[in-house]
């Protein structure tokens, strides 16, 4: 799937299961350092500040997820700077990527991430994509036993232990599901008949460009996510979907 393109690693919660659920990683990439910053993510997350800075269409972002997103950013950038120092795979595209980033600064990056997903998820909603309860629920409860049958997966055990095990599974990752789950079925049904990737990639561009300018964007707290704005977010996002793959 192409709809999580601004961060190598999407959001680190779904991550982690995909991990987990393919036994791919017994030992925790990074090491401690990796661990930490999962921490760090959910430390940001757990800080319980719900104050909104950014409405996009009807959803308003929290500090809270502002702060998380910005850990997230962080923790990316750091991961792609592993894998090209490792060399591997071929890294031009990650080089371009992590120089974009550091170009932009990761609050602009994360913001820009967070107006992408808000918005293309209430496009998904609009046009009959939504996740119902029950998939919701089977997918969480999926992902649950993933997780308990693989706790050897350090990095999400530190996010969890951060913000909580019970706000963890009732609250939060119920949300990035939904969310998630409504952008997949409308990127399925973009790409549907499309073989040829670079065609694909250039149709959900489309549909990436169309839900941004279809929402409206404000800034209810200028100063809680500065120095990013709402333009130089959008800006990253143009230049973003410009690097060549």
């Amino acid at each position: 799937m192409k709809h999580v393109t601004l961060l190598v690693a999407g959001l680190l919660m779904a991550a982690a299961f995909v991990l987990a659920g393919c036994g791919q990683q017994p030992e925790p990439a990074g090491g401690q350092a990796a661990i930490d910053r999962f921490r760090q993510v959910g430390e940001a997350r757990a800080s319980g500040d719900a104050n909104g800075v950014v409405r996009i269409g009807e959803q308003v972002v929290t500090l809270d997820d502002f702060r998380e997103g910005v850990r997230i950013v962080e923790t990316n950038l750091e991961y792609m700077k592993g894998e090209i120092s490792k060399g591997s795979f071929d890294s031009s595209f990650l080089q371009e990527f992590v120089q974009l980033i550091e170009r932009t600064g990761v609050q602009t990056v994360a913001l820009g991430s967070l107006i992408q997903d808000r918005a293309l998820y209430e496009r998904a909603v609009a046009n009959g994509f939504s996740a119902t309860d029950q998939e919701v629920t089977a997918r969480l409860e999926r992902d649950r036993e993933l997780f308990r049958v693989n706790p050897e997966v350090a990095q999400v055990n530190a996010y969890i232990e951060a913000v909580g095990q019970d706000r963890y599974w009732s609250e939060l990752y119920p949300a990035v599901l939904r969310r998630e789950m409504a952008i997949q079925k409308m990127w399925e049904a973009t790409v549907t008949g499309i073989t040829d990737q670079g065609s694909r990639d250039a149709k959900w561009n489309d549909v990436q460009k169309q839900a941004i300018s279809s929402v409206s964007i404000e800034a209810l707290a200028p100063g809680a996510i500065a120095p990013a704005t709402v333009s130089n977010a959008l800006a990253y996002l143009d230049k973003y979907r410009q690097l060549p793959r």
